[in-house]
């Protein structure tokens, strides 16, 4: 896991001088969630999963849980997440992000196209992703 941790912040810190073309846009770098909260990573053996999410106009996620740190990236649309606490943040294409872990949140597409995402989990072989969580 700790090498893992190594390569992402190495990954994460190029600038663009330090690419031959020069052309780099770096769309999230950061040591805080979505909600402010530190960090923070699962121990044991490090597992990245890497998807594209589309959610209909109208479609709703629901409420649910991470028990890592999930990386978002907005592709297309606008999406609405409701927390626990009541906050309400709304992400458009272009928008990047990173998801709290053990925090309930749903989300939904409130924009006029379907919502593409592409979602990176930085998180341990044999847990899951998402935890559904009833109402």
């Amino acid at each position: 896991m700790f090498r893992f941790i190594m390569l992402l912040m190495c990954l994460l810190g190029f600038t663009a001088q330090a690419h031959a073309d020069g052309h780099l846009n770096v769309l999230l770098r950061t040591d805080k969630t979505a909600l402010g909260n530190d960090l923070v990573y699962p121990e044991g053996k490090a597992m990245v999963s890497a998807f594209e999410l589309t959610v209909p106009v109208g479609g709703p996620i629901t409420p649910h849980t991470h028990s890592f740190p999930v990386l978002i990236m907005m592709q297309e649309g606008e999406a609405t997440i409701t927390y626990e606490d009541g906050t309400v943040s709304v992400y458009k294409a272009g928008d990047a992000f990173i998801e709290d872990t053990g925090i309930v949140h749903s989300s939904e597409n409130t924009g006029t196209v379907p919502v593409k995402l592409l979602v990176v989990a930085i998180g341990v072989d044999g847990e899951r992703i998402m935890t559904p969580v009833e109402n």
